[in-house]
Formats: C-alpha cells, structure tokens, sequence
C-alpha cells in the first residue's frame, strides 16, 4: 500500500485503527466526498461559486447532486456487447402535470412566453414549484422586482402578468438521445406555431439555445419577427447568473412596471 493510500484509508470516516482494516464492518455514513483541483481548476470553481453566490463546497456539493439527479441526461451504462433498445417515448400525463400548466395560463393575452424543451423525468416540475427552472426563475423576478415568497405566489404573479411556460415535448426528453430528443422535440412546432398566432407575445424567451431552430421555424409560420425571440441557456452551473440576469430584463422590459 502506498503512503498516498494509506493517508486516504486513514481519512476515510469507517476507519479503525484498532481492528483490522480488511474485516471493518460497513457504516451507515453519510456520503462524504472529497475532490482536489489542481490551481487553475479551484480558482474556475471559485469563480463560478462566487457568480452563483455560494461557497465552493456548496457549489460541489449541487454539481455531484444535479449529476445524480433525474435530471441528468446520461444514460446507465451497459454491458460491453449487449444492444439495448431505446425507452420509446410517450406522451404521457398521468400526473396531470399539463392540466396543471394549464390552470397557470394567463387568462388574456399571453405577453412574455417562455419556451422550454420538456419537464424534468422525477416529478419536479416548473409549476410545482420545485424545479430549477422554477428556482432560476423566482431568482430573477427577485432581481427585477424585490422580494416574493417561493410557491404559488410567483405562479399566480407570472399568470397575472402575462407570463406562462410551454414546453415543446410534453413528456420527459431528458433520457433521451439524438434523432428520438429531437423528434420528440420537434413535433410540436405546430402546435407553438399555433400558440404563437393566437397569443402573439411580446417577447419569446427560449430556455435552450439548441431549440433556437424548432422556435424559429414556429414564429416564421406565425408571421412574427424574430426580434421577439431571445436566447437564454439553461440555468445549470455558471450558466445560472446569465439566466437570472437576462430573464430579469426581460421581466422589465415586458412586464413594465413593478410588480405587486
């Protein structure tokens, strides 16, 4: 065993000095987790911790839960030699959970339409308050507009306010891969197309820049001009910051006023 070994055995929380290593019983522990970057590494995650307003652990700490989270887009891994058929996909809403989005559509005209590629795979979703996006996005009505509680306050407030969320594949994409996520994705430019016409928003905000294309292709069906259509990246590590940023100008520029 090496010295490096052995300091690392010895840092380990199962650790016993006075019984042999080999035979130590597991613990119910915790996880503990322990990275070393080299210089320009830890100073990346400074950064980006102190952009996200978190403490370096902290910022690890929700790096490794994201990873292992439903919400990853990694699929497990397989035996060498063993072909898999893909999950086919289906649209399912066993949850209710478009019935729900549609108890949030603001009830006249849609002004600021946020444009997403699906609802996580898990249960979170935007309008069960308890998604990232969701969080991303009371972070950025915070930055435009001062304090408001978590919950149902900011979903009745964006309804109020002409604000609503449509995800182009109404079911879970996030497992899949390639031609299968863009064609779940991709079907229903119709329907947005269709949305597009009969809302006519003032601002499109696309949450994703890879849906730039599909979103595009709808508001060229709907007649509108693509000045209407803003980028924003997925609100997921450093991007986070300029997800808030960018979404709260929008929330000024749309919305107009403070909110109540």
């Amino acid at each position: 065993m090496s010295s490096n070994d052995e300091r690392l055995r010895r840092e380990s929380p199962a650790y016993r000095p006075d019984v042999n290593w080999e035979i130590v019983e597991p613990q119910a522990l915790d996880v503990v987790v322990s990275v070393r970057f080299d210089s320009v590494s830890a100073r990346r995650v400074a950064e980006v911790a102190g952009a996200t307003g978190r403490t370096p652990s902290r910022l690890l700490r929700d790096w490794t839960l994201e990873r292992l989270a439903v919400d990853s887009t990694d699929a497990p891994r397989r035996s060498a030699g063993v072909r898999e058929s893909p999950v086919a996909y289906t649209a399912d809403d066993s949850a209710g959970y478009e019935r729900l989005r549609q108890q949030y559509r603001p009830q006249e005209r849609i002004r600021l339409l946020l444009v997403g590629e699906s609802r996580p795979a898990g249960g979170s979703f935007f309008y069960l308050a308890n998604s990232t996006l969701y969080r991303a996005t009371l972070e950025a009505w915070q930055a435009a507009f001062g304090p408001m509680p978590e919950g149902e306050s900011l979903l009745s407030r964006l309804q109020s306010d002409g604000v609503w969320l449509y995800d182009l594949a109404p079911a879970p994409v996030n497992r899949l891969r390639g031609r299968p996520r863009r064609s779940a994705v991709s079907a229903r430019s119709g329907d947005l197309a269709a949305l597009l016409v009969a809302e006519s928003p003032d601002a499109v905000v696309v949450v994703k820049r890879s849906l730039a294309a599909v979103v595009r292709d709808a508001m060229s069906v709907a007649h509108l001009t693509h000045e209407r259509l803003h980028l924003l990246p997925f609100p997921l590590y450093q991007w986070r910051a300029e997800y808030v940023a960018k979404l709260s100008s929008q929330f000024h520029d749309v919305i107009g006023r403070v909110a109540l």
